[in-house]
């Protein structure tokens, strides 16, 4: 389990990966995003080369490959995201990597077994071009949480 003492800013891991299956990736926009390109071969092909995935497909992708971690972070609860950007489509067959990258940290000034992290989130293709990227501020356990701090009032 990687704790908030684990989550040092600077620093990044890798994560798993998956390929995109088309079927799957077809049934997801037809339920949730049945744009043209999504679902149809001959719309996809005519904009992008061939179909894409819709991007809460893609972000739906990222959640999947997190709670697939080797060793899972210690996540009390996500804070939300900011700067979501689908940089190059994700196409059937794409195999796609998930990277953490921790930008910052803080303590809880109000709870001592907790932290507050920010951390870029990736997906990765096989061409090594990053395909999708958010910030994540999540809320996450200690490892030694300290002693609660005297709080000033209005803190």
């Amino acid at each position: 389990m990687l704790f908030y003492e684990d989550m040092i800013p600077g620093q990044g891991t890798g994560g798993p990966s998956l390929r995109v299956e088309r079927e799957e990736l077809i049934e997801f926009a037809r339920r949730w995003d049945p744009m043209p390109f999504h679902v149809d071969d001959e719309a996809g092909k005519a904009a992008f080369g061939s179909i894409t995935a819709p991007g809460v497909f893609v972000l739906a992708l990222k959640q999947r490959l997190i709670h697939q971690l080797a060793e899972p972070h210690a996540v009390i609860a996500s804070m939300g995201y900011d700067e979501v950007r689908f940089h190059a489509p994700v196409r059937p067959d794409d195999t796609l990597r998930l990277q953490f990258d921790y930008i910052e940290r803080r303590e809880s000034r109000s709870k001592p077994d907790r932290g507050v992290v920010t951390v870029r989130l990736s997906l990765v293709n096989q061409a090594g071009i990053t395909a999708m990227s958010h910030l994540d501020t999540i809320l996450v356990r200690r490892k030694h949480p300290a002693s609660a701090p005297d709080l000033q009032e209005g803190e």
